[in-house]
């Protein structure tokens, strides 16, 4: 863990500029509650797929609170995915993580189907990023690298995707058999406020 926690005050202020909400939280159990508060508020909760989501349980704090989840990795047919892809996309509250985020105020997510940034973007009414201080880099330049160059060869291998990242080759010659970046979204500010916040945990979680 490094240092960057220091300057979350200014991180703040230029996220909030943008109409960005941002809150910090020192532990896990104060985050948990933190996203229990805001589930309260909300019936429908549709879950971005994330390794930080499910190392926190996320999906089963949803539903234990008995909301109903839009998570495609509950799915257990092809259909089913793309069910509860589509309905998490007129979700309530939408949770999920992010690839890196700048000190200038930018949000970076790289996606393979496009469903989890089209969420972020547009749709429900309330979205939550949860994200651990490893994808804080200084800028959005920074971010966009982290999330090809860091994040996305190690989704391609935890999806076994053989890409050309995933062998550690340029990515120039990827098709699209291959391709898991297929969507990059660099959010600079959100249109309506008190819609969209972003939840950082002093801990190194995800990609």
């Amino acid at each position: 863990m490094n240092d960057d926690h220091n300057d979350l005050e200014d991180i703040r202020i230029r996220f909030e500029e943008r109409n960005i909400e941002l809150e910090y939280f020192h532990s896990r159990k104060d985050l948990i509650n933190s996203v229990k508060s805001e589930m309260e508020h909300y019936k429908k909760i549709g879950i971005g797929n994330s390794q930080t989501l499910k190392s926190l349980k996320i999906s089963e704090l949803a539903i234990d609170m008995g909301k109903t989840v839009f998570d495609k990795t509950l799915a257990e047919t092809p259909e089913d995915i793309k069910h509860l892809k589509k309905m998490a996309l007129v979700s309530d509250c939408y949770i999920t993580s992010c690839n890196a985020f700048s000190k200038d105020g930018r949000i970076v997510n790289v996606d393979h189907s496009g469903n989890r940034v089209a969420a972020i973007t547009y749709g429900p009414e309330r979205v939550l990023i949860i994200v651990g201080m490893n994808k804080l880099v200084n800028s959005e330049k920074d971010a966009i690298n982290r999330a090809l160059t860091v994040a996305t060869p190690l989704n391609a291998k935890r999806a076994k995707i053989e890409s050309p990242c995933s062998r550690n080759e340029s990515c120039e010659g990827c098709t699209q058999i291959n391709r898991v970046c297929n969507y990059v979204s660099i959010i600079k500010g959100q249109h309506y406020p008190g819609r969209m916040k972003l939840l950082i945990i002093n801990e190194d979680l995800g990609f």
